[in-house]
């Protein structure tokens, strides 16, 4: 049983500044404004921004923990779009690209060590879509996760939490037009870097099921590092 108040649906956003948006521009406009902004919404409980830390693109996501789905689609939130500032529109219209997707959270893992309010979020973070070639492959991707896979990467030195979500909706922008739809999304947390590194994780990420897993799905696993923690709403 879900405990009281577990976000039900999360926001994920990716951004590609493109070269007229530099860092410290996005930064200022994103942290100082539209997070803050969105944490005002009903039904928007906390957010988090990552940078990529695996030399890969877009370099910059944003989580947003959500009571449900609907919330992304709901006046309040929707009305935001035509309050924004002059900075917030002019940053807008020279971003590069964007991704942002809607997912229904539908499993939570934590380590039997971690004590979510005081380790969650982790400096680090995995984050793993799937996009499977069949009804079938997604349930025998379910069933992989529930029987196998969490179990080993509860081993893994530095795991403290996992979630698994199913894709809603989802609205790519500019250079991030072709971003592919990843139906089942995973996060996971950690507080080291290495993890990638270590045997646990290694012979997680090899086993024969899992392999046959992946003769089923296509997958993108990235790794990102925690910049800026918003809080809770």
């Amino acid at each position: 049983m879900l405990p009281p108040k577990t976000p039900l649906g999360l926001g994920v956003a990716l951004i590609d500044n493109g070269p007229d948006v530099t860092d410290e521009q996005l930064a200022d406009w994103y942290e100082g404004e539209h997070i803050p902004r969105r944490l005002t919404v009903p039904g928007i409980m906390s957010a988090q921004r990552f940078k990529a830390i695996d030399s890969k693109t877009p370099k910059w996501l944003t989580l947003v923990d959500l009571e449900a789905p609907e919330i992304a689609s709901s006046p309040a939130y929707l009305a935001l779009a035509s309050q924004g500032s002059d900075t917030e529109k002019l940053i807008f219209s020279k971003l590069g690209g964007t991704s942002v997707q809607i997912y229904a959270h539908t499993q939570t893992f934590v380590h039997p060590n971690t004590i979510p309010k005081n380790d969650l979020p982790t400096k680090y973070l995995l984050t793993v879509g799937f996009v499977p070639d069949s009804t079938e492959a997604g349930a025998e991707l379910d069933k992989w996760y529930e029987e196998e896979h969490m179990e080993l990467l509860a081993k893994v030195p530095g795991w403290k939490a996992g979630k698994r979500f199913l894709l809603t909706s989802q609205k790519n922008r500019g250079s991030l037009a072709d971003q592919p739809e990843a139906k089942y999304f995973a996060v996971h947390w950690f507080d080291n870097k290495d993890f990638a590194g270590t045997p646990e994780f290694q012979h997680a990420s090899s086993t024969p099921w899992r392999l046959r897993i992946l003769e089923h799905c296509t997958r993108e696993a990235r790794t990102w590092e925690l910049t800026k923690d918003f809080g809770s709403a």
